[in-house]
C-alpha cells in the first residue's frame, strides 16, 4: 500500500513553499483524502491480521462468553484496537504530507572515472547500507508517535463529540457486524468498564510502534532505491546504447518527471 502510494505521488526535490505548513495547505484535496485512504486501510488490515493471530492470553477475541452461563459477549478490546491504529493511521498520513514524504532526491551521476577506485570511496554507498544507519532515527519516531497515540487514544475515543462518539459508533458497527456469526444478548448498551487497562494500553503501544515502524522503513526504502542514481556497472544506462545521445534525449523528452530528472544528472 505505500508502494502504490508512493508511485502515485512522487515528486522530484523540494516543494517551493515557505514551511512545512504551507506544503501541507497547498496539497490538492484529492492527494489528501488519497494519502489518508491508503494509510486508514493498511491500519486497518494490520488491526484484523493482529487480532486473529493474538493469542488467547491476550483476550483479543471478538466475542467473549460469560462465566457459567457461556453466553458470548462482544469484547470491546479489539473494537479499540482497531480504532486505535487508524487513529495512528490519521496521524502517519498527516505527518507524510507535513514532511512530504513523496518527495525523491536524487544525485548528480558521476562517470566512473570521477570516482576514486579505493574501498573507502564506496563505503556507505549503498542502499542497504543507508537504510540501515537511518533504522535507529526511524524506530524513534515510530516510538514517539505510538506513544503520543497511546496518551491520547483513550480521550479521542470517549470523548463525546457534538453528534458523533467514537465508542459508541464503533461499538455499534462492530456489534452489526458480530451479530451476524454470533447470537449476542439483545441490548446494544456499551461497557460499564472502558478498555483501558495497562495490559490493553501497552498491546496498542507495541503493535502502534510495530506498524508505524513499518510505514517508515517502507518510506525510507522506497526513497533511498527509488533516488539512486541510473547507473549500471558505475557508468550511466545510455553507456552502451549504440546512440547515446538519441537515447539521452528521448529520456529528457519522457513524461515521467523522475525519468527526465535522471537523463538530465547524466547530461
Amino acid at each position: 500500500m505505500i508502494f502504490i502510494l508512493r508511485v502515485s505521488q512522487l515528486h522530484v526535490g523540494l516543494r517551493t513553499s515557505l514551511s512545512g505548513w504551507d506544503t501541507f495547505k497547498s496539497f490538492p484535496k484529492f492527494q489528501v483524502v488519497q494519502t489518508t485512504a491508503w494509510y486508514l486501510l493498511s491500519a486497518l488490515l494490520f488491526s484484523q491480521v493482529y487480532i486473529w493471530s493474538a493469542s488467547k492470553s491476550s483476550d483479543l477475541g471478538r466475542v467473549k462468553y460469560m462465566p457459567k452461563t457461556e453466553r458470548p459477549t462482544l469484547n470491546e478490546k479489539p473494537v479499540y484496537l482497531t480504532c486505535y491504529l487508524l487513529f495512528l493511521g490519521i496521524l502517519q498520513a498527516g505527518s507524510h504530507l507535513y514532511f512530504d514524504y513523496d518527495k525523491i532526491d536524487t544525485e548528480v551521476t558521476k562517470d566512473k572515472s570521477q570516482v576514486s577506485s579505493t574501498q573507502d570511496s564506496h563505503q556507505g554507498k549503498y542502499p542497504s547500507d543507508v537504510l540501515y544507519s537511518r533504522i535507529p532515527s526511524l524506530a524513534f519516531t515510530s516510538l514517539q508517535r505510538a506513544l503520543i497515540l497511546t496518551t491520547l487514544g483513550p480521550f479521542v475515543y470517549s470523548f463525546p463529540f457534538p453528534l458523533f462518539s467514537v465508542r459508541s459508533f464503533s461499538w455499534g458497527l462492530t456489534r452489526m457486524w458480530a451479530g451476524l456469526f454470533y447470537k449476542l444478548p439483545k441490548s446494544g448498551a456499551l461497557p460499564a468498564i472502558r478498555p483501558f487497562h495497562w495490559t490493553v494500553l501497552w498491546t496498542t503501544f507495541s503493535a502502534g510502534f510495530m506498524l508505524v515502524l513499518i510505514w517508515e522503513v517502507g518510506n525510507a526504502a522506497f526513497s533511498i532505491y527509488v533516488g539512486q542514481p541510473p547507473l549500471k556497472n558505475d557508468r550511466p544506462i545510455t553507456y552502451e546504447s549504440r546512440d547515446p545521445n538519441g537515447s539521452l534525449l528521448t529520456g529528457l523528452q519522457g513524461k515521467k518527471v523522475q525519468t527526465r530528472v535522471s537523463q538530465g544528472n547524466q547530461a
